[in-house]
C-alpha cells in the first residue's frame, strides 16, 4: 500500500468516525429535552435510524432486585405498557449484567423450554424475529435496567452496532430518569390535588421579609414555571447532578439555591463559585485547594471549594466557561468523590451534591470541541432549562410586585400604575428578570409618590430589537391595522384579554378586538409565525 493509498484510507477512516459522532450528537441532543413516554415514543424513526431496530424495550428492576419488570416498550407505530414481572436471578437478566458489551440471543436460546428469557421476548421470536440484542446499565438510582433491542432481519452483531448502543447509553440513562420523574412529579401533585382540602379563593400574601425566603423562592405561576418547580422539589431529595441552562439573568442561581433549601442537605452550606470569573491559572486551585508553597504566592494551604462544601452542595456556575484541563480533573472528581490538592499527595474524600449552570449551548460546545463529552453526560443526569421572560410574560406583573415589596425597605411598597405594567409586559427584557429588577428598583428611587407613574427602559435597538414597532411601507389602511395588530398579538403571546392582553394594550373591548381578528383572516398560526 502507498502512502498516499494510506493517507486516504486513514482520511476516509477520520471522516466516518467524525460521521458517526455527530449521528450521535444529533440524537442526544434531541433525547435530552424529552420528559413525557409520549415524547420518547415521537422520537422511534430517529432511534431506528440510528439503531435500525424493529423494537425497542427498557426492563427496569424493583430497588431489593429481586424482581424486574417492563417499563417501556416502543414499536414504530404503537406502545404498551406490560405489568408482568420477572426474577432478577433468572438467566437472561444475570447474562445482561455480567456482559459489559451489549449480548445478542437468537431464536434457539430464547424458545428452549427451560428458558429464562422474558414472555414477551419469547412472544417476539415467535412471531418472526432474528435475533435481541440486549445491554444492562445502572440508572442513577442504581437500579438495574436492560436495553433490548429486536430484529426481525439482523443475524449478526457487528461492530457499528456495538458501539452506537454503547454510545446511546448514557443520554438514555437520562431521558429514561426525566420521564420516570416527570411521572412521578405528575403523579405527586395530582395526590396532593385530591387529598388537599377545600381552599378559600382569597389571595394570600407572602413573607417577603426574611431574606433567605427572597433569595431563595421562585417567582412565577406561568406553566413553565409550575412544572420546573414541581420537577425540583421531586429530584430535590435525591443526590442527581442538576444542569441549569438558561440565558443571563434568567434565575439560574436563585434555583440553585430553592433547590439545596429543599434538599437533605440544606443544614450543610451552599458554595458557589463562578467558573468564568475566575482567572484558568487560579480556578483549580479555587475548587481543589492548594499546599503551602506549591506555586509562587502559594503562602499558606488553602481549602478548596469542593472540601468546603462537604457534606453540602457545590454551585458551579458558568460551567460551560471551565477550562478543558480543568474539565477532565474535574470528572474525575466526580467519579471518584475525592480531590488531591494542588501541590499535595493527599486523596481527600469528598461527599458533596453538584448543581452546574450554563448559559451556553453545552451539546453546541461540545461539537465545537471546547467541551468534553464524557463531562457534559455526567453533569447533565437531570437537566433544567430556565426560560427567558419575554416566553413568560404573564408573570411580569407578580416579579414586579415582588421587587416592589423587596426594595421598600422599611417603608411601604409603592405601586406600579397600571400603564407602566403594561409597558413592562411589552418589554422584550434581554436581560431577564435581572433586568426587571433594576428597572423596578430604579423606579422605586426615582418616585416620590406611591405609585410609580414613570419608568426607564432601554431604547437601545440592540436590546429593543423586534419589539420596536416595524417600519411600515405604504399600504391601505386594513393591511396596516392587520399588521399593527399582529404586531401587539406577537408582544403578548397571543393573549387577547386580560392586563397584558391586546385589547387592554389597543384600548378595545377584547369583543371588539376577536371581531376584527376574524374580519382581517388573523388566527393563531399567524400569531405564532416568526417576523
Amino acid at each position: 500500500m502507498t502512502s498516499e493509498t494510506a493517507l486516504q484510507a486513514l482520511y476516509d477512516r477520520l471522516r466516518k468516525r467524525e460521521s458517526e459522532q455527530l449521528k450521535q450528537l444529533a440524537l442526544s441532543q434531541k433525547m435530552a429535552t424529552i420528559s413525557t413516554h409520549k415524547a420518547f415514543e415521537a422520537l422511534q424513526p430517529d432511534l431506528q435510524n440510528f439503531l435500525d431496530q424493529d423494537n425497542l424495550y427498557i426492563f427496569v428492576a424493583d430497588k431489593e432486585e429481586k424482581s424486574y419488570s417492563l417499563l417501556l416498550q416502543v414499536k414504530r407505530n404503537t406502545q404498551v405498557i406490560n405489568n408482568d414481572l420477572w426474577s432478577c436471578k433468572a438467566g437472561f437478566f444475570q447474562h445482561c449484567i455480567d456482559s459489559a458489551e451489549p449480548v445478542q440471543h437468537g431464536p434457539k436460546e430464547i424458545l428452549k423450554a427451560e428458558s429464562t428469557f422474558p414472555t414477551i421476548l419469547v412472544e417476539a421470536v415467535r412471531s418472526g424475529s432474528k435475533a435481541i440484542i440486549s445491554m444492562a446499565f445502572r440508572m442513577h438510582d442504581q437500579r438495574w435496567a436492560i436495553l433490548s433491542l429486536e430484529y426481525k432481519k439482523r443475524t449478526d452483531n457487528d461492530l457499528q452496532l456495538i458501539n452506537r448502543i454503547t454510545s446511546l447509553i448514557p443520554q438514555l440513562n437520562i431521558t429514561i430518569g426525566n420521564i420516570r420523574m416527570n411521572t412521578q412529579s405528575v403523579q405527586l401533585t395530582t395526590s396532593k390535588i385530591l387529598a388537599s382540602p377545600i381552599v378559600s379563593s382569597a389571595p394570600v400574601r407572602t413573607d417577603f421579609t426574611t431574606p433567605e425566603v427572597l433569595r431563595t423562592q421562585i417567582i412565577g405561576n406561568s406553566e413553565q414555571i409550575k412544572i420546573i418547580k414541581s420537577q425540583l422539589e421531586t429530584v430535590a431529595s435525591t443526590e442527581m447532578t442538576l444542569l441549569i441552562q438558561g440565558e443571563s439573568g434568567t434565575g439560574k442561581e436563585v434555583v440553585a439555591q430553592y433547590l439545596h433549601r429543599l434538599s437533605t442537605r440544606s443544614q450543610h452550606s451552599l458554595i458557589k463559585i463562578n467558573c468564568a470569573a475566575i482567572a484558568p491559572t487560579l480556578i483549580e486551585s479555587e475548587l481543589f485547594g492548594h499546599e503551602k508553597g506549591s506555586f509562587s504566592g502559594a503562602i499558606k494551604r488553602k481549602i478548596g471549594k469542593f472540601e468546603q462544601a462537604n457534606g453540602g452542595t457545590l454551585f458551579l456556575d458558568e460551567i460551560g466557561d471551565l477550562p478543558l484541563v480543568l474539565q477532565a480533573k474535574l470528572l474525575r472528581v466526580l467519579q471518584e468523590k475525592e480531590v488531591e490538592r494542588v501541590g499535595g499527595n493527599k486523596i481527600i474524600p469528598v461527599d458533596v451534591r453538584i448543581i452546574c449552570a450554563t448559559h451556553k449551548d453545552l451539546l453546541a460546545e461540545v461539537r465545537a470541541g471546547n467541551f468534553r463529552a464524557d463531562l457534559y453526560y455526567r453533569i447533565s443526569a437531570f437537566p433544567v432549562t430556565l426560560p427567558p421572560l419575554r416566553e413568560r410574560r404573564e408573570d411580569i406583573p407578580i416579579l414586579v410586585q415582588h421587587f416592589l415589596e423587596k426594595h421598600a425597605g422599611k417603608v411601604p411598597p409603592k405601586q406600579m400604575g397600571k400603564k407602566m405594567l403594561q409597558r413592562l409586559g411589552l418589554h422584550p427584557w434581554p436581560g431577564n428578570i435581572r433586568e426587571l429588577e433594576h428597572v423596578v428598583a430604579r423606579a422605586i428611587l426615582l418616585t416620590e409618590g406611591p405609585t410609580i407613574k414613570n419608568i426607564m427602559l432601554s431604547d437601545n435597538p440592540v436590546f429593543v430589537g423586534a419589539n420596536k414597532i416595524p417600519d411600515f411601507s405604504p399600504q391601505t389602511l386594513a393591511d396596516f391595522e392587520k399588521q399593527y395588530i399582529l404586531w401587539v398579538l406577537r408582544r403578548c403571546n397571543g393573549l387577547i384579554s386580560g392586563t397584558n392582553g391586546a385589547a387592554t394594550i389597543l384600548g378595545i373591548p377584547a369583543t371588539t378586538l376577536q371581531s376584527k381578528m376574524k374580519k382581517l383572516g388573523i388566527s393563531k398560526k399567524f400569531i405564532s409565525l416568526k417576523e
